[in-house]
């Protein structure tokens, strides 16, 4: 019984701990927080006020009609042109010459047009490039310098894989 003191106070330190992170919780974590899921449920009306800023393909093809045809005949016509792009809504805006002054979107300051026009690699390494997430039924490259010289092309730094494939149809251009 020596050492009784020493577990009340260890009890009485763990006690408070609790106490204290259950308040701190109480205070900091919405009420509707965790009522249907891992969220704020009020989440769901908050994004549902929001407009929408992906357009889709379809959308896109209206204005470019030979590159959405070329990509619908094309085997890369399961990704949408916002996958590669980004999204497609202020980009409309911006070429119709609508107002965005009420949309504070990164893209504005990015791109003058409001939308990616692709590096014509980057892009592609998001679905081509080896990694153990991916699916291996999907098409990939372990090494672009090793791809491109198997092919018997000339790698530079600078060598991008439109250089060799349409984007929007993976045609080999040469």
């Amino acid at each position: 019984m020596r050492h009784a003191g020493h577990f009340v106070r260890l009890l009485a330190l763990v006690v408070i701990t609790v106490v204290g992170f259950l308040y701190v919780r109480s205070l900091v974590v919405p009420k509707d927080f965790g009522v249907k899921g891992h969220f704020r449920l009020s989440a769901i009306d908050d994004e549902g006020k929001r407009e929408a800023r992906h357009i889709g393909s379809d959308a896109c093809a209206e204005c470019h009609d030979e590159i959405g045809a070329a990509w619908k005949a094309g085997k890369h016509h399961i990704p949408q042109c916002e996958n590669c792009h980004g999204p497609g809504l202020l980009h409309t805006k911006v070429v119709a010459e609508d107002s965005t002054a009420g949309y504070t979107d990164k893209i504005l300051k990015q791109f003058p047009k409001a939308i990616n026009p692709g590096t014509g690699i980057t892009e592609c390494k998001w679905c081509h490039l080896k990694t153990f997430e991916r699916p291996s039924s999907l098409k990939y490259i372990v090494n672009v310098e090793k791809h491109i010289t198997e092919h018997q092309g000339t790698f530079s730094p600078a060598s991008r894989c439109i250089d060799c494939h349409n984007p929007h149809t993976t045609v080999v251009k040469r």
